[in-house]
């Protein structure tokens, strides 16, 4: 893989207001093969896939019938030989149009949660027919002259339903904690706003009027992690990111991840990561 020292570049997409669906044999060109984000939610359906997709350094072998479910900044490449299937990309602001939708709607959020750990999803073949059917649907509603944003939003929240179902099926298969709570919904919504300012447990816990035990009970139950190691993991991250895909230095990330004393991160890098962040960058030069 080939990487520059360069910003993470946010890919535009075609994208039709807030929402799109197009063929997965439309995501094609040198871009995809390079590592890139998107500022929405993204889900890519390989029906028929071979090749690899790589996503926050993780490498996974495709296989058909295969779901990614891409949060906002997630970097990922696609390494493919061939595919068959569906892109579905939307943005918060397009699912939940009002706050009303919040109470009422299925909150898709803890499905693309990648906090815990991230995973594609297999999909069996019952489950796959119907999403082809709903993916139809949308396809059909977005091309229709007077195309209704909330028809399209129902088939969204069907398909989106049904890989939840799946994805606790496959959780189930491989007992595997998987986030359910509301809380927990919501802690790793404040989490991904303040981790990199916020780094003590107490900060999380007083949001919710909890005390910092019972808010790391409740993790740990639903996600099999701690609060702190949830942090951990997504500063981590971050800074995997920045040193593989930006020229910042070392010292910058430092600061940007709100530590102060560079050879402090340096010592939590490594102890998390197995490696020295500038070896970590040199590695992924030369990858």
């Amino acid at each position: 893989m080939l990487h520059k020292h360069t910003d993470i570049p946010y890919q535009q997409l075609p994208f039709v207001g807030q929402f799109n669906i197009f063929p997965l044999g439309d995501f094609n060109g040198e871009p995809n093969r390079q590592p890139h984000r998107h500022d929405h939610y993204q889900v890519i359906w390989f029906s028929k896939g071979c090749g690899q997709h790589v996503v926050d350094f993780v490498s996974y072998e495709l296989q058909d019938n295969m779901l990614f479910l891409l949060e906002p900044g997630q970097v990922h490449q696609l390494l493919d030989d061939g595919k068959e299937g569906h892109v579905i990309t939307f943005t918060e602001q397009f699912y939940f149009s009002n706050r009303l939708e919040r109470g009422t709607m299925y909150d898709f959020t803890s499905l693309f949660d990648a906090t815990p750990g991230y995973a594609p999803i297999h999909i069996n073949t019952h489950t796959a027919a119907a999403l082809e059917l709903l993916a139809n649907l949308m396809y059909r509603e977005k091309s229709a002259p007077n195309s209704n944003r909330n028809i399209i939003k129902h088939y969204l929240n069907a398909f989106l339903l049904q890989a939840e179902r799946e994805k606790r099926r496959n959780a189930a298969q491989a007992t595997a904690p998987l986030p359910g709570n509301e809380r927990v919904a919501q802690l790793r919504r404040l989490l991904e706003k303040h981790f990199r300012t916020q780094h003590h447990v107490a900060f999380y816990a007083a949001a919710f009027s909890l005390t910092p035990k019972r808010l790391n009970e409740i993790t740990r139950e639903h996600t099999g992690k701690t609060i702190t190691e949830l942090l951990h993991n997504r500063l981590v991250l971050e800074a995997k990111r920045k040193l593989a895909f930006s020229h910042k230095s070392v010292k910058e990330i430092t600061y940007e991840l709100g530590f102060e004393d560079p050879a402090y991160f340096s010592r939590f890098f490594k102890n998390h990561a197995g490696i020295a962040p500038q070896d970590f960058r040199d590695k992924m030069l030369k990858a």
